[in-house]
């Protein structure tokens, strides 16, 4: 893991009081000293504002006599 993320961890715990939360992580994570970051970051192909399922709610029901719902 690198440093600055490593460092984030342990003071996003630190804000919430949790000590022994930091001993345990600082126990079984490491800093990795060689690690480069990426130098590109593959996008995800779909962004958040397209094609959402939420979006297609235009459809008509039929309600029988016993108050059951079905697609027309």
């Amino acid at each position: 893991m690198d440093q600055v993320t490593y460092e984030e961890i342990t003071s996003i715990l630190a804000k919430f009081g949790r000590p022994d939360l930091i001993h345990e992580f600082k126990q079984y994570v490491k800093v990795d000293k060689d690690y480069e970051p990426p130098k590109y970051v593959k996008k995800d192909k779909y962004s958040d504002d397209e094609g959402s399922a939420t979006s297609e709610s235009d459809y008509e029901v039929d309600i029988d006599e016993d108050g059951f719902q079905s697609l027309k």
